[in-house]
């Protein structure tokens, strides 16, 4: 049976006994609202045991079109009942009867919204014609965990009192079956008790995405709030390493969350340069379409929308103003964008220019040749813009803000081209001339789309499901997306407004990066996909140091020093290392000594370096985070002591290479933690009144068991300090085995990143803050590789996923790309945990096949066709046909291509010695 509506049907001419044959339906969707196919079934149970009716006098397991709750729309299907037994109980419930064509690419997803006080065993089932269940099919999530009631509800990917996002490509299982009927389950052997909630938006459907850009999603990790992060981004459209965003905005007069996903109105559409919400927006200017009066403040003129109707995309972004029938439309070059409006019929179309309202703008109109230009002068940072409009300009005004008016046919099209600039107003026409000029918006669109797929083409990954891909592509998006060029073509030459010395230079500069994240993953992976750009946005950060002496550690647009430690030190050192030489590397390695040698009271360089460099550490009383100090600088002291030895600077390599060695200073063995210590060499608190899940004081955003492994540079010593290997491993084993409470401690109060954390229910690892990001693969330099193969894959589900249709996609704050490139790398197989060195510590894949196509024209091919989330483990290895006995990869293996190889299993194979580990400093 196939109801009205329930999706394409195929017709193929064949003949089967006479008769001509219809082909089955190959997709199915429905959102129970009304003209949505209807269930053919109400409350029929198709098997059940143990299950009886959840109140009133009923017998069965219900399931129903309600009007009570839905995740779109009015209407969803309820399913309700009692588990009765404590050991059979399930009830599988007939909804629609069907007959869909199950393809390789077809993907089943739902959402649905378990209450609370009950149990979360349900799910969608699929029964197909030759009798077998997509519950028996193997089949997984996008978390990796089984299509089957019980396994959902028992998985960690079901909450309560929510609309959880479920999807799986059922199609990697069940391709070539038909499918019958589709049931909703619970299924719960254990325990007893009530169940209820609902089902919404049920599609099956084929994977349609053609290319890589089509894949990205740029509203992952919008859903954040300053209390709560599951990424803390905005739905930025850019080129990569842009100079501008391109973002709606629903908080009109906010700095920092520009973009929420639960809201529902667009205040405007901004052009941003944000680099974190903590940092804050800056020169942000803000344009808003609307129809009748004209309304200037951000809440009066907003205009409701619906995800729906939205397209968030790398290179396009688009959406429906229900308030004013408006769709909006925009696409980005590098320093321009074009902006289309389809307005309905109306006298008084109207395009509105505005700034926050801390900020001060200065707009100016030409009528006759429909320009609109000036400034908005936000937070420090002045951005100039010269905008055209392709329609005659009836009225105009200018003052607090800006606005054109015309007159509009039904469904006109009004296209609006805007230039930047930090330098004026005619440098900012200049560069809507040079990229934008009268290009259309579908021209615009259709070449950052080529960028785009051109910059994540330079990995491909096969064997993923369709929400990995989403996943790991919206990922790849964020590590491009940052740091951003500051420069301009001036008059045919390069040049850029500084931020730190408001004078304009020659040559070139990035802005809007935090080293104390992105040193760990983001930089060596741009220098492994894009060394070029990466010398020379490398070079952009020296050319700050040439200019007011010192190098930014956390640039938004100048340097906000927000982090402990210098670590551009540590990502100048790992580009150099890995033969990045497009660079003043004499400048660059000039700063880097001047950060560890030379002291400063202002926000430059390392603090407390009149006391540090004699003491061999940073005492707490003379500063608060003085533990996340003195550990950040002995790993930047490596970076600078590997960069000096290269140079031939042999005494200097030396001498930062002891200093590297400083973090054994604070490690306390009557504790068996690093700690803060005092000036008089005393621990900052008594073993007494120690706690390893203290957050704050001595540590930066975490608590010592956070700090346990801080020192990447120096494995061995680690393990030294704690007794041998085997107590290192021993320690990692305690780390993820801990109660995952937390103190507050120095806080005063709860942070976010202790929310976070404690809900991945990993012990005390923190990947949700940076500082950990290296902790996982120190198994490997422990001796016991297969640790840190089960404990990646299981972060690589706990702390992401797609995304879809919630806004989510992180545990904890994407910053500058970092979180992404450690999931990019670990999805890889390989990790760069002693930033710094050449080497690369092998984790597992998380795919069957990757191939990193390389500057050089080669490719490195990772293949593990076996690899699962139950064999996760590594059995053997082989390097372009050559046995590893090695866990760990050089930067060499890879610029040289080839092919690494796994073979996985279940299990470390019994008997297996421990690969030899990576080198010592």
């Amino acid at each position: 049976m196939d109801p009205d509506g329930v999706g394409a049907v195929a017709e193929a001419d064949a003949v089967r006994g006479g008769e001509r044959v219809v082909a089955a339906a190959t997709g199915f969707s429905t959102g129970f609202e009304a003209g949505d196919p209807q269930p053919t079934w109400t409350n029929s149970v198709d098997s059940s045991a143990g299950v009886g009716g959840y109140c009133c006098g009923l017998t069965g397991m219900e399931s129903g079109t309600r009007n009570e709750s839905a995740h779109t729309g009015t209407a969803a299907l309820m399913y309700s009942g009692a588990d009765t037994s404590a050991t059979t109980s399930y009830s599988y419930n007939r909804v629609f009867d069907v007959d869909i064509a199950v393809g390789a690419a077809t993907t089943l997803s739902y959402w649905v919204f378990p209450q609370s006080g009950g149990n979360l065993d349900v799910a969608v089932d699929l029964v197909f014609t030759d009798g077998t269940r997509l519950r028996d099919s193997g089949a997984v999530d996008q978390h990796g965990v089984r299509i089957h009631p019980h396994d959902q509800g028992t998985g960690w990917v079901l909450n309560f009192d929510t609309w959880n996002y479920v999807t799986s490509d059922i199609g990697a299982k069940v391709a070539g079956r038909t499918i019958d009927r589709i049931l909703v389950g619970y299924d719960k052997p254990e325990g007893t008790g009530t169940f209820r909630g609902y089902f919404d938006d049920i599609t099956i459907a084929a994977n349609t995405a053609g290319r890589l850009s089509d894949l990205v999603d740029t509203r992952r990790g919008s859903d954040s709030t300053g209390d709560y992060s599951r990424g803390n981004t905005f739905p930025g459209a850019t080129v990569p390493h842009g100079f501008n965003f391109w973002t709606p905005v629903t908080n009109g007069n906010n700095d920092g969350w520009l973009y929420e996903y639960k809201a529902t109105t667009v205040q405007g559409f901004a052009i941003s340069h944000q680099p974190s919400p903590w940092i804050g927006d800056y020169g942000q200017l803000q344009i808003m379409p609307m129809t009748g009066a004209l309304k200037t403040t951000p809440d009066a003129r907003k205009s409701t929308f619906s995800h729906a109707n939205e397209v968030a995309k790398a290179h396009y972004y688009k959406t429906r103003l229900d308030t004013y029938g408006i769709t909006a439309e925009i696409a980005p070059t590098d320093h321009a964008g074009v902006m289309r409006f389809t307005f309905p019929a109306a006298s008084d179309s109207t395009i509105l220019f505005d700034v926050v309202d801390s900020a001060a703008g200065s707009f100016a109109v030409d009528t006759a040749s429909r320009t609109i230009s000036g400034y908005a002068d936000h937070r420090g940072a002045k951005l100039y813009f010269s905008a055209t409009v392709d329609t005659a300009i009836a009225a105009s005004g200018t003052g607090g803000t800006g606005w054109v008016r015309f007159a509009t046919g039904a469904n006109q099209q009004v296209t609006l081209r805007v230039g930047t600039s930090w330098i004026s107003v005619a440098q900012a026409a200049a560069n809507l001339s040079q990229e934008g000029g009268g290009k259309s918006l579908d021209t615009v669109r259709d070449e950052a789309q080529a960028q785009w797929d051109a910059t994540l083409g330079k990995i491909r990954i096969e064997g993923a499901s369709g929400d990995q891909l989403v996943t790991f592509y919206s990922n790849l998006y964020r590590t491009f997306m940052y740091p951003n060029n500051r420069a301009e073509m001036v008059g045919g030459v390069r040049r850029y407004h500084s931020p730190y010395d408001s004078q304009l230079h020659d040559g070139q500069m990035y802005v809007n990066n935090g080293f104390w994240d992105t040193a760990r993953a983001e930089w060596p992976l741009l220098t492994l996909l894009e060394p070029t750009r990466a010398g020379e946005m490398l070079d952009g950060f020296v050319n700050v140091y040439k200019t007011v002496g010192w190098t930014p550690s956390w640039s938004g647009p100048w340097n906000r020093a927000a982090m402990p430690g210098t670590n551009q030190d540590l990502a100048i050192a790992d580009a150099y290392m890995k033969g990045v030489r497009n660079f003043d590397v004499n400048a660059a390695y000039a700063s880097m000594v001047k950060n560890a040698t030379v002291y400063s009271p202002m926000i430059n360089g390392r603090v407390g370096l009149d006391v540090s460099t004699f003491k061999g550490y940073l005492p707490s009383d003379v500063r608060g985070d003085s533990a996340s100090w003195t550990l950040e600088s002995a790993t930047n002291d490596f970076g600078i002591a590997q960069m000096a030895q290269a140079l031939g600077r042999t005494d200097d390599a030396a001498y930062f290479r002891n200093r590297a060695l400083d973090y054994t200073n604070l490690f306390s063995q009557s504790v068996g933690f690093f700690r803060g210590k005092q000036s008089n060499g005393a621990w900052r608190t008594s073993d007494a009144d120690f706690k390893p899940n203290l957050w704050g004081c001595e540590f930066v955003e975490g608590a010592p068991w956070h700090y346990a492994t801080p020192a990447p540079q120096d494995p061995q010593g680690m393990a030294n300090l704690y007794g041998g290997r085997a107590q290192l491993s021993a320690k990692l084993d305690a780390m993820l085995a801990a109660p995952r409470d937390y103190l507050p401690g120095c806080y005063g109060g709860t942070i976010h990143e202790m929310r976070e954390i404690y809900d991945a229910n990993m012990g005390q690892y923190a990947h949700a803050n940076e500082e950990t990001h290296h902790q996982l693969y120190m198994y490997n330099y422990a001796g016991t590789p297969a640790k840190t193969q089960n404990a990646v894959r299981t972060t690589l589900q706990r702390y992401y996923n797609s995304g879809a249709g919630t806004g989510g996609g992180y545990l904890g704050d994407e910053d500058n790309g970092e979180m992404s490139a450690w999931y990019i790398f670990s999805a890889l197989g390989f990790y760069p945990a002693r930033m710094g060195s050449t080497d690369y510590t092998i984790g597992a894949p998380l795919h069957a096949k990757a191939t990193v196509n390389l500057e050089n024209g080669r490719t490195f091919t990772v293949n593990a066709p076996g690899v699962s989330d139950t064999n996760r483990y590594i059995q053997s290895a082989t390097l372009n046909g050559t046995t590893c006995t090695k866990n760990y990869l050089t930067h060499a293996d890879l610029l040289a291509g080839g092919t690494l190889s796994f073979v996985t299993g279940p299990t470390r194979p019994p008997g297996a010695p421990a690969p030899t580990t990576s080198r010592r400093p």
